[in-house]
């Protein structure tokens, strides 16, 4: 059931500035995810691009650890007092 005494004129009044934002805020999403792709695509076949290869030669992903047997490390734990 809907209400007998509808003003929708009035309603629509009412609400325009609400209406106007949540138009804005769609108009500016959708510019900021056109400019997003169009970066992308501007910036896809740069020759200078950053990559991660090294040009040097094999890559060691080695990581160094401490090596010793437990209990041996000594300048970890305080000395006891009497």
């Amino acid at each position: 059931m809907s209400a007998p005494d509808t003003n929708t004129e009035d309603q629509e009044k009412r609400h325009r500035p609400s209406l106007w934002g949540i138009r804005g805020a769609m108009i500016f999403g959708a510019l900021m995810l056109i400019g997003l792709i169009g970066f992308n695509i501007f910036n896809a076949g740069d020759s200078d691009a950053i990559t991660n290869a090294n040009t040097q030669g094999t890559v060691s992903t080695t990581v160094d650890t401490d090596v010793y047997e437990p209990g041996t490390n000594s300048t970890a734990t305080p000395t006891a007092t009497e």
